[in-house]
């Protein structure tokens, strides 16, 4: 089997490329959690991340009222066996699906998103 041969000023270009577009996620917004928020993810999963977590679903103008459940991802390094991501999933009653806040092992706001269906406040 032949290996295929790419220039490297082509491979070089592919990579600019790809770590151009990771770095193009913009930070999810954040507020001064609201206490239903937060309240509303307590009654539903108990995690240190639950402040951070509220404080983006304020930022994205998500009310307590429409928390119907939370359920929390981890991911792990697998070599150091250490947390070193959570996604929150948000479920809502005012839609299919889910929102997803992914926060960092210290529980900063990495990002914002929707899955399955759901949609952010504002079209996002």
């Amino acid at each position: 089997m032949k290996a295929l041969k790419i220039p490297a000023a082509a491979a070089a270009g592919a990579l600019t490329l790809l770590l151009a577009a990771c770095g193009s996620i913009a930070p999810p917004p954040v507020a001064t959690p609201d206490p239903a928020v937060l309240a509303a993810l307590d009654r539903n999963a108990s995690n240190s991340c639950n402040p951070s977590v509220a404080s983006v679903l304020t930022g994205a103008r998500i009310p307590a009222s429409d928390i119907r459940g939370l359920s929390y991802g981890i991911y792990r390094d697998e070599f150091r066996d250490i947390i070193v991501r959570w996604d929150a999933w948000v479920y809502l009653n005012s839609q299919p699906g889910a929102v997803v806040v992914t926060v960092d092992e210290d529980c900063r706001p990495i990002q914002i998103y929707a899955r399955d269906g759901a949609k952010l406040p504002g079209g996002r």
